[in-house]
This record gives C-alpha cells, structure tokens and sequence, in this order.
C-alpha cells in the first residue's frame, strides 16, 4: 500500500486514511484540548504521513511507523500547546450501556476522574506507554518502536506505570476486605 500511495494513487491513500484515520484521531484526541484541535493534528499527521511514504522502508510494520509519526506530532503539538488533561473516560465508556441511569452515570464519571488523576500522576514515558499499549492496543514491540525504546523498557515502563496505578486506584477499584 505505501508503494502505490508513494506512486500518487489516490484510492490507496483514501484507503490508507480509512484504515488508520479513527485510531490516529483517538490517539490525538489524548493530546489535544478540542475536537477541533484533534481534527487538525489528525490532518497534519496525514500530510506527515503523505509527504514521509516514499521514505518508509518497511523496517519495520505500517502501522507501527504510522503510530510512531502520529504519537510524534501529538507530543509536538502538546509542546506547543502545554499539558492539558487527557480524556481518559471515553475508553472507560466503550462498552457502556446504552442507557445508564444516573448512579450509574455519577459512578462512572467519579471512576473516569480518578482514572484520569492517576494517569496524570504518571510521568509522561509512562503514561505514553499506558496509552498506546492498553487504549491503542499495541504490542509491546509496537509500543517500543512507537516510542524508540528497547521492548524490555516497555515492558518496564508498563509494570511502574501499573503497580502506580495499583496503588492510587486499587482502594476505589478492587474490593478490600
């Protein structure tokens, strides 16, 4: 698919926008303050995306090339941006009933708050790592060439950031006796 995008065929890159559109939009919408702040760092990942084809050499997997280039102009737009909350509930609301009464509601958003205080409490390499692996669904070998790092770093990072999490959410979470 990169060769015929490279190669100026449109259908593959609408394709290719179809295929990884939603998940680059999600994963820029966890770095971005507004909807319409995500659709433009959607579209400058795209453009990135575009212009780079012709240079991917297929070392490593589409998709995983795809996320590194993405999670690079979503750290670079937060840069620019500063830090801002991340929306952590809508991952928490995926599976939702369609029609939750109003405890349940309170109860989920009071869940999503402390989600998100905790993951805010985690330094960013941890929290990226968390993203991708856990909301993104990423390999731990993905993750690793998403980020630039060894896979045993991933799977370090990943073990700090969740004994952290533990630790902050497992009173809320799990049932103590």
């Amino acid at each position: 698919m990169a060769r015929r995008i490279a190669g100026g065929d449109r259908q593959a890159f609408a394709q290719f926008v179809d295929a990884y559109g939603p998940r680059v939009h999600r994963l820029a919408r966890r770095y971005a303050r507004t909807e319409a702040d995500a659709e433009d760092v959607t579209q400058e990942i795209f453009l990135a995306l575009y212009r780079g084809l012709a240079d991917f050499r297929g070392e490593s997997r589409l998709a995983t090339w795809v996320y590194r280039v993405a999670l690079n102009h979503c750290l670079k737009h937060r840069e620019r941006r500063g830090p801002e909350p991340l929306p952590y509930d809508e991952a928490l609301h995926a599976e939702a009933d369609p029609a939750p009464g109003p405890v349940q509601c309170a109860a989920r958003r009071e869940l999503a708050d402390r989600v998100q205080s905790a993951l805010d409490d985690l330094s960013e390499a941890h929290r990226e790592v968390v993203i991708l692996h856990e909301l993104h669904g990423l390999t731990y070998g993905e993750c690793a060439a998403a980020m630039g790092v060894p896979v045993g770093t991933v799977k370090s990072r990943l073990s700090h950031a969740f004994r952290r999490l533990r630790e902050r959410l497992g009173g809320y979470v799990l049932e103590t006796p």
